[in-house]
């Protein structure tokens, strides 16, 4: 008896041992490793060439599986589960009965919430606005005013990272590992506050007037807890700032493509964002940002930035920024501003700035600046200034200025300034103008009235062939100056009126003695407006110093009259005079030689 009993146990051993590996094999047919190479192929004849080498069978319902979809699998001995996840892209799972493997709906995923207190760890008072956030999942809540949070995340994510963030409060982070721990109290412990250079930029442009007019009070204060977090995406879609495919953390997120309808607000952008209405970025952007009608970005821009409305840069600008109303960059601008109405870089310019009425450089600036009203530069600038009014400079300038109404350059101007009036403290150029003023000048000064503070400018009183009493206004420097003048002779059947203008320049080889040479045109009144003389003049006189202020001269003139009149009204004086020797160039021109003799007076500061 006891042989048979040893004997049925040894069997029963051989038998189990026998069965279990069949039994295995049965119950692992989505382990079995299968090789698949197949393109444009129906999914039913994909899964019967897995059948084959599997020595298995599917199940499944035809309505659920669609048999007649042609697919593409390339695998080789990679497991059958492997394969039929790259076939049904994880829509279906997959379960073993016997010798099948039954395809059924995917099982919906389940939510779970995480719920809690958060309070300060010395008082014990609740801690409201703070943030608690998965980082993996890109998930988020504030607290509230009691302290209290709930969090919803899927039932798969565990075990689950949280971390509790609040400004003034240190980070703290939890593990939960099961559904059944969802319950928490945490503690925060204080800390001084960390005024961190970048941190404070990036809260710039959440608490300039547009940040607070379209950004919630929740999402700041999340964006302030959470201020050194930041993860890079393919993309994200908006309909408004914070609600979108990553929630209250799209302020963390930097994307390459992000779409937004009303507005979207987000950490940066390193490819291209578009909006309908805004964009509002912490962080940098990079390539193209538009928006129907503004962009906010407290970093940087490199690349092209559109909107309808307005554009604004709290950092520095590396491209071209296109604004319909306002372009406006907080620091250095590296590029183009174009905008309708004002442009303003609040540090320096090197580029060009085109603006229908304005355009504003607060530092230095190289390049162009073009606008219909209004240009003005507080530092250096080298380079073209066009307006429609007023160019303004405060430091010096190089280059050219161009405008209806006044160009002024506060300290030394070199270059072209072309106005109704102009200004250079020192001007190292030309000026053409109304109006030109220069406190000191080393270069020329073109227009009816020449104002330089330091210079030669003086006012002569002298006597001519032309008439007896004359008086002048010289205007600029020895190099070159303007002439105002006129004259009269009061003297019975001679008289005459005569006023015009003129150009000159001095020489003065010797300390005391030198020369002039002047051009002028004058009009000649001789009773009436109608047809009046035109009298042309060359002179050159030879001077003497009487001392810093007053010298004489007198010298040679020639003059070309040119007389339209018919009939000279009685009393009046005949040209050409008699007993200066000269010759006809017609019946209507005429010339001669005649001289002038005074004394000029220096008002100019020596």
């Amino acid at each position: 008896m006891i042989l048979t009993f040893n004997l049925l146990k040894r069997l029963r051993l051989s038998a189990l041992l026998i069965v279990i590996p069949y039994f295995g094999v049965a119950q692992n047919l989505l382990n079995k490793p299968v090789t698949i190479s197949v393109k444009g192929q129906p999914v039913f004849q994909v899964l019967k060439m897995i059948e084959e080498q599997g020595k298995f069978y599917f199940s499944y319902n035809s309505n659920l599986v669609p048999g007649d979809s042609l697919v593409t699998v390339q695998a080789t001995g990679k497991t059958v589960a492997n394969v039929l996840d790259q076939l049904f892209k994880m829509k279906y799972q997959f379960k073993e009965k016997g010798d099948y493997v039954i395809i059924l709906p995917a099982e919906k995923e389940r939510t779970v919430h995480i719920d809690g207190y958060v309070e300060d760890l010395e008082t014990r008072a609740p801690v409201d606005y703070a943030s608690i956030y998965s980082r993996k999942l890109l998930i988020s809540t504030l607290s509230e005013d009691n302290g209290h949070f709930r969090l919803r995340i899927k039932d798969r994510a565990f075990p689950i990272n949280i971390t509790i963030s609040k400004v003034g409060y240190s980070d703290t982070t939890i593990v939960i590992a099961t559904q059944e721990n969802t319950h928490i109290r945490v503690s925060l412990a204080q800390k001084a506050v960390d005024l961190d250079p970048l941190i404070v930029r990036y809260s710039e442009g959440e608490a300039s007037w547009l940040g607070r007019l379209f950004l919630s009070a929740k999402l700041r204060a999340q964006s302030r807890n959470i201020s050194k977090f930041f993860v890079s995406l393919p993309y994200q879609a908006s309909l408004t700032p914070g609600l979108g495919t990553h929630g209250r953390m799209s302020s963390q997120v930097v994307n390459k493509v992000s779409l937004n309808l009303l507005g979207g607000y987000t950490a940066g952008v390193s490819g291209v964002e578009v909006a309908g209405g805004f964009n509002i970025s912490k962080q940098d952007v990079r390539y193209a940002q538009i928006a129907g009608v503004f962009n906010l970005v407290s970093g940087h821009v490199k690349g092209v930035q559109v909107a309808g409305f307005l554009n604004q840069i709290l950092d520095s600008l590396h491209g071209v920024q296109v604004s319909g109303f306002s372009g406006s960059v907080k620091k250095q601008v590296s590029g183009v501003q174009v905008s309708g109405f004002i442009n303003q870089a609040k540090s320096a310019l090197a580029g060009g700035q085109i603006s229908g009425a304005i355009g504003l450089i607060t530092e230095n600036g190289k390049g162009i600046q073009v606008s219909g009203a209004y240009n003005q530069v507080s530092g250096e600038f080298d380079g073209i200034q066009v307006a429609g009014a007023a160019n303004v400079v405060k430091g010096k300038s190089r280059g050219i200025q161009v405008s209806s109404a006044l160009n002024f350059a506060g300290q030394g101007f070199h270059g072209l300034q072309v106005g109704s009036a102009n200004y250079a403290k020192h001007l190292k150029g030309v000026q053409l103008g109304i109006v030109n003023v220069a406190d000191s000048s080393a270069g020329v000064s073109f227009g009816l009235f020449n104002f330089i503070k330091k210079s030669t400018s003086n006012i002569s009183i002298y006597a001519s062939e032309i008439v007896p009493f004359n008086i002048a206004l010289k205007m600029g420097t020895h190099k070159f100056y303007s002439i105002l003048n006129a004259g009269a002779s009061t003297a019975a059947d001679k008289k005459a009126y005569v006023f015009g203008a003129g150009i000159g320049r001095e020489f003065f080889p010797f300390k005391k003695a030198g020369f002039f040479t002047e051009l002028s045109s004058q009009n000649i009144f001789q009773g009436s407006w109608e047809n009046v003389p035109y009298l042309f003049s060359f002179q050159t006189a030879a001077t003497y110093k009487l001392n810093k202020r007053f010298l004489l001269f007198a010298g040679p003139s020639f003059s070309v009259y040119q007389n339209e009149v018919k009939e000279k009204k009685p009393g009046y004086k005949t040209f050409p005079p008699k007993g200066y020797p000269g010759f006809d160039f017609s019946d209507k021109l005429m010339s001669w030689f005649g001289w002038q003799a005074g004394i000029s007076w220096r008002y100019g500061r020596l």
